[in-house]
């Protein structure tokens, strides 16, 4: 899971969610502060090892996710910092790639903002924050499994 285009379409979706919650003027600066961090990141290498890499993307996916279940009132001065952060491991994975279209299509699901924001606002609000729930269960998971030195799929000692 800690390779391709995967990590990055899940961490733009789940900064997508966040927004969802954010004043539209305030998501609309968000959106340009994760896209211009990401094509930064994207193109001045800064020579992060891809351990390093997806640590920061999973544990900015987890903060994300997180920030949908609190009171937007107590993080919405946070979202241009966090849009920051989050976009610079995004550009920062397309990096690893090597791929300018994995940075494109990477940033594309940033915009389920606009349909998140539609129920978030309305009685399905529940729904976002479901599918923020699956995000921080896939970060999770993802993070904890690349940190563990002898995951199950590897010989271990006992061979």
């Amino acid at each position: 899971m800690n390779a391709g285009l995967v990590p990055l379409l899940l961490l733009s979706a789940t900064v997508g969610l966040m927004l969802a919650f954010v004043a539209i003027r305030r998501a609309a600066m968000a959106h340009i502060a994760f896209a211009a961090a990401a094509l930064l990141a994207f193109f001045v290498s800064f020579g992060l090892s891809p351990s390093a890499i997806f640590t920061g993307l999973w544990l900015s996916m987890i903060a994300a996710a997180i920030l949908v279940f609190l009171p937007v009132a107590r993080w919405s001065f946070a979202v241009i910092p966090l849009c920051l952060n989050a976009g610079f491991w995004l550009g920062a994975g397309a990096d690893l790639s090597g791929n300018r279209a994995a940075l494109l299509i990477g940033i594309l699901p940033l915009f389920i903002s606009i349909p998140a924001r539609w129920l978030a606002r309305g009685k399905f609000n529940i729904a976002v924050k479901v599918v923020a729930s699956w995000m921080i269960a896939i970060a999770s998971l993802s993070l904890f499994v690349s940190l563990i030195p002898t995951p199950g799929y590897k010989p271990d000692h006992m061979e």
